[in-house]
């Protein structure tokens, strides 16, 4: 592992993180921030086409009560970029967040990371780790898009609108989405009342137009995570089948289903019933709860009883 000796520099975050490299393979590298104090360590998994920069007004609040590293999942931020498709098998992204793991907890000397959360992807990825490894004493999963299989579909009663699942749905139109713009701002004022970032808060809008995108040789800029990434992710929905892992996950599980998001509660239901100490929860909000309900999301991260609206 390396770091980057000088502190990670921003000014939209306070306290400011330090900027971190893990060396995963001899082909990849995951990116990170790392807020360090001797607090017990909690990782940051954000959702397909984000960054760990997103993450950073919930790490504040932790921060008393954590040690707090969020990273960029491969394909995002500085983090390696594979060629799509087949290097964004979520395979791929479970044992990049195990091994990076695994060097973060040697380097603190722990043998467990207290708290693992992420949000959609990140969330599915996290349940997945905790599922082929002892490595996490709590989980918790943002509003994921759980993908069982066609059998445990059928078992639960449910159907993909017109016959699709939602990951192909959405690839489609992550090929779509505009990469390369003339400045931030334009991007910025292009993208503030479209659905997905309506709700958010204007700090975590911020950090993701800061961090979420790149300077380009030209003077241009253009999203960190290509468009083909993004929608190969999408299209891997399911490659990691959580709901054959649940049974061995033998930490805590919390499960939260955004009001407003977009997965039925039975599909949360079936999965939780899979895991021997889970537990499913309700939050007031949209798909992406970090950025939209920063401070409820951190307090019910710090407090598990922290569970109404």
């Amino acid at each position: 592992m390396t770091s980057n000796s000088d502190t990670f520099a921003c000014k939209l975050m306070n306290p400011q993180p330090t900027f971190k490299t893990w060396k995963i393979n001899s082909d990849t590298e995951i990116t990170g921030l790392e807020w360090k104090n001797d607090k017990p360590l909690a990782i940051l998994a954000h959702a397909n086409g984000f960054c760990a920069a997103t993450w950073a007004p919930v790490a504040a609040l932790l921060l008393p009560h954590y040690h707090v590293i969020s990273y960029d999942s491969r394909g995002h931020g500085q983090s390696t970029k594979p060629a799509p498709p087949e290097g964004y098998d979520w395979h791929h992204l479970m044992n990049d967040l195990l091994e990076m793991t695994r060097q973060i907890l040697e380097e603190k000397g722990e043998k467990k990371v207290a708290l693992l959360a992420g949000n959609s992807l990140g969330g599915v990825i996290a349940a997945a780790a905790a599922g082929t490894s002892d490595l996490f004493e709590r989980v918790v999963m943002l509003d994921p898009p759980l993908r069982p299989s066609d059998k445990m579909m059928k078992e639960m009663g449910l159907n993909w609108p017109g016959g699709a699942s939602p990951g192909s749905m959405i690839a489609n139109i992550a090929r779509r989405r505009r990469s390369v713009w003339p400045d931030r701002e334009t991007a910025g004022k292009a993208w503030r009342e479209k659905p997905v970032f309506k709700n958010w808060s204007d700090e975590s809008y911020a950090l993701y137009l800061k961090y979420g995108m790149q300077d380009r040789a030209d003077g241009e800029v253009e999203l960190s995570c290509p468009p083909e990434v993004e929608a190969s992710i999408f299209e891997y929905t399911g490659s990691v089948d959580v709901f054959e892992l649940a049974c061995n996950i033998k930490c805590p599980l919390q499960l939260v289903k955004a009001t407003g998001g977009m997965f039925p509660i039975e599909l949360y239901k079936g999965f939780i019933k899979q895991v021997p100490n889970g537990q499913l929860i309700e939050m007031e909000g949209g798909h992406l709860l970090p950025m939209e309900r920063t401070e409820k999301t951190a307090e019910f991260l710090i407090n598990v009883d922290a569970t109404n609206g």
